[in-house]
Formats: structure tokens, C-alpha cells, sequence
């Protein structure tokens, strides 16, 4: 997935088709002879349960939509690469913010899939990464908390500054967890551009799934796409 932003609201205020592309705690025990035992029994543990893997590039592909997997009307696209990363002016909404890179630290990054809609007035991306340990939900997790304290922030989009509302969104839900993000800019006047975003891990991977709109009416069409894009995530990712 890419979150060209700053490409996507060019093309919304010329009225043209839409581009875009669309982030461990340990614990101490403290005692006698019993946190020893402790300690010893949690130190066996790992033997008992396989190591967290990454996804193999097989699963990634695998996971990620294509053209038959979407109503009819959707086709292929291909958006070019932007390795923007943005910094939030609120700390706690710079989950949201890494959630808007391409590239996230730590991670893999594997399918990459765009897609155009309604005449190519809607847009549609979706992207599968992996990371190692618990990088997935290390990176998954702090989404959940920010969307309860963030509602929007500050970013510069090359030398620009540019203000974002961030809203929760009511997703289908998909894998281990997952969660729904609205991020949009006010355009002056009626206009606005905004992001649907859906993400979701399971395991050791993440599904980003990005979704424009192109009319207020469009936009009720994301939970069918989220839920055949976290299905399929899913499945590949359970091997």
C-alpha cells in the first residue's frame, strides 16, 4: 500500500481520478525461593511453543487481493513508490501516522496491490508485511490506543503542513486483531479527501487495506472490501 496524500488531494481538487498510497513490554518477578521456580518453569516454556516466524513470500502473495477477488467493475492499477514518512505533532497519533507509510520500520514488506473503481474515481490498495518477534503487533496494538485519544494532528508533507482529522471506523473484524482508521483533509468548501484505512494482523503478519472513495455514496462499499481482503489475509497467513 503507498499513502500518496499529498498526490491523492492534486487530483481530488482537479476533479480527476483519485491516486494514493496509503505504526514489548517484558515484566520482572521479584522473590524468593517460589519466583525462582518461577522463573524456571517460565524458561521451559519456550520449548513448548514454536518460535514466531515471519511470513514467507509465498503467504504475503498468497494474502493479498487481486482483480478476482473484488466485485466486477475494479481493475488493476499501479501507483509509483513514496518512502514518505510522516511525524505526528501529537505523540499519540503518530501510530496513525507510521500507519500511513509505505515503508514501516522493522518490516517486510511483501504483495503491494492497487486497484481502481467506479470509472477510476474509486481507489483501492492493499498491502501485506511481516515483521519478526512481535513486531507485528508491536505495531498493530498502538493503533487501537491512539484511536481513543487522537482526532487528528499535524504532519508536513514535503516542506507543506498539512492538518488531518482522524475518526475510528466500525471494520469487519479480521485475524488476531485488527482496526478501522478515517483520515481525511478538509479541502475548502464541501470538499474533502479522506482515507479509509483497515488494518489487521495475524500472527507475524499485517494486512493494510486503503480505500478512496470517490463519492460520499462509495464509501459504504469498504466493509465488503475489508472483509474479502481480511479473509483471504487470514487464511494465507494460517498457512
Amino acid at each position: 500500500m503507498r499513502t500518496r496524500i499529498r498526490r491523492g488531494v492534486a487530483v481530488a481538487l482537479t476533479v480527476s481520478a483519485l491516486t494514493f498510497t496509503a505504526a514489548c513490554g517484558g515484566s520482572s518477578d521479584k522473590g524468593g525461593d517460589s519466583a525462582a521456580k518461577g522463573k524456571d518453569k517460565d524458561a521451559a516454556a519456550p520449548a513448548d511453543k514454536p518460535a514466531a516466524t515471519p511470513l514467507t513470500a509465498e503467504q504475503m502473495k498468497a494474502g493479498a487481493l487481486t482483480v478476482a477477488d473484488l466485485p466486477k467493475g475494479w481493475t488493476a492499477s499501479k501507483n509509483p513508490a513514496d518512502d514518505s514518512a510522516y511525524k505526528a505533532d501529537k505523540p499519540e497519533c503518530q501510530p496513525i501516522a507510521t500507519l500511513l507509510q509505505n515503508k514501516v520500520a522493522g518490516a517486510t514488506i511483501g504483495a503491494n496491490e492497487d486497484f481502481a473503481g467506479g470509472n477510476g474515481a474509486n481507489q483501492l490498495s492493499h498491502q501485506i508485511m511481516t515483521f519478526p518477534g512481535t513486531g507485528a503487533a508491536d505495531f498493530v496494538s498502538p493503533i487501537g490506543a491512539a484511536l481513543d485519544k487522537c482526532t487528528g494532528f499535524k504532519v508536513t508533507m514535503e516542506g507543506v503542513p498539512a492538518e488531518l482529522k482522524v475518526e475510528k471506523l466500525t471494520a469487519p473484524k479480521a485475524g488476531e486483531e485488527s482496526h478501522g482508521v478515517r483520515v481525511s483533509m478538509d479541502l475548502g468548501g464541501a470538499m474533502e479527501f479522506a482515507l479509509h484505512v483497515v488494518v489487521a494482523r495475524q500472527g507475524t503478519g499485517v494486512s493494510r487495506l486503503v480505500y478512496i472513495p470517490g463519492t460520499p455514496a462509495a464509501a459504504k462499499d469498504l466493509d465488503d472490501l475489508a472483509k474479502r481482503a481480511g479473509e483471504k489475509f487470514v487464511k494465507a497467513a494460517q498457512g
